[in-house]
């Protein structure tokens, strides 16, 4: 059976994640939560975790013959211990700032995400354990 188109846009995201350079000394067991895998955060450490997010689609033709162009977020939370400042956590969200920037593209099989839009860090939020700061990557997919 051939994926969906949301499942190839799914893979398309994380792989183009998978893409970056993680930063000295991070490893993806230690330092990414992916998705619907198990991950336990080292006490302590930095990490990444990582959601892909679908809004509605927008119809593109009135016969509705043409799949729809659809459309969501990624939202990469850069989590950094608390205590240990802010600069860095900045500096990694930055990274991946970079890494999706405006005019990126994402393929998976017959499928093409574009990143139209350079993607937004956001407020720095406080939790008991981390900071988290978002960055946020807008996406399309067109048919």
């Amino acid at each position: 059976m051939a994926g969906t188109v949301e499942q190839k846009v799914f893979r398309a995201l994380v792989e183009r994640f998978q893409a970056w350079p993680l930063p000295t000394g991070w490893t993806e067991a230690a330092n990414v939560a992916y998705p619907g895998l198990h991950f336990t955060p080292v006490a302590g450490k930095p990490f990444v975790s990582v959601e892909v997010h679908y809004n509605r689609s927008v119809e593109t033709d009135i016969s509705m013959e043409m799949d729809p162009i659809r459309q969501g977020f990624m939202r990469l939370n850069v989590m950094w211990p608390n205590g240990q400042g802010h600069v860095a956590a900045i500096e990694v969200a930055g990274s991946i700032r970079a890494h999706f920037r405006r005019g990126s593209k994402a393929t998976k099989e017959d499928t093409v995400v574009r990143i139209y839009e350079d993607p937004e860090i956001g407020v720095i939020l406080t939790g008991d354990t981390h900071i988290n700061v978002p960055v946020t990557v807008r996406w399309r997919a067109y048919p």
